[in-house]
């Protein structure tokens, strides 16, 4: 019961309005832009395309993967360094929860299981941080 609500709890906080990401007083919501992004876990640097919906980053990968990163502030003031937290397959609600769809490990021995929904607590560690690299020529 208590993790129900906690759970209703977050999501009502995740329907309140945040504003637009911005660069230069601008909004750049909706626009999708070519990126570099450099992820923590790996430290490998990935050529895609993202795009803004307020505090959430949709990045869109060359191999036709998306990820969804919510971003450590919707105003962006270095666009050479975009910070966002994000997991494969998770809507970040934070730093530190995580909600969404985990494949189970089943559908490649051919079992019938599908994807499991998943909550995660504890997120936020260097694993879950991507560096977004935007030029400023993207914007114009």
């Amino acid at each position: 019961m208590r993790v129900c609500a906690l759970v209703t709890s977050v999501l009502l906080l995740l329907t309140l309005p945040t504003s637009a990401a911005q660069y230069g007083g601008k909004t750049i919501d909706g626009r999708r832009l070519p990126v570099k992004v450099y992820s923590y876990a790996t430290g490998g640097v990935f050529d895609a395309e993202v795009e803004f919906k307020r505090d959430i980053a949709t990045l869109y990968f060359v191999g036709g993967s998306q990820l969804l990163l919510r971003l450590n502030q919707p105003t962006i003031r270095d666009s050479n360094n975009i910070l966002g937290y994000g997991r494969v397959g998770q809507l970040p609600l934070g730093r530190s929860f995580s909600i969404g769809i985990r494949g189970d490990n089943g559908l490649n021995s051919g079992s019938n299981t599908g994807p499991t929904g998943s909550f995660s607590v504890g997120g936020g560690a260097l694993s879950d941080l991507w560096k977004i690299m935007l030029s400023p020529e993207a914007l114009q």
